[in-house]
């Protein structure tokens, strides 16, 4: 079966949402191929760069939280005590 024209622009899309911490949904993917609809009315095909500009008007981003100070600590081991494994 052949893939969708714009199958990997959808696609890119999603992945773009969930890069930036946004959970996948039926809502999300509506919004997604609304996106994508309106890119393609415009005729450029699978421009990422505009459905990016877009995005916004189409899909709900969370509003951000307060700036964080440092990055999260994580506890790890090197080994470097004697007999670690």
């Amino acid at each position: 079966m052949r893939q969708p024209l714009h199958q990997p622009l959808f696609e890119r899309i999603l992945a773009y949402l969930a890069a930036s911490g946004i959970t996948p949904s039926h809502e999300r993917q509506r919004q997604a191929r609304a996106l994508v609809a309106a890119v393609a009315s415009e005729g450029r095909g699978c421009d990422f760069r505009r459905a990016l500009e877009l995005a916004p008007a189409y899909v709900e981003f969370p509003s951000p939280g307060p700036a964080r100070s440092a990055p999260e600590l994580k506890r790890g081991s090197m080994g470097y005590w004697p007999n670690a494994r």
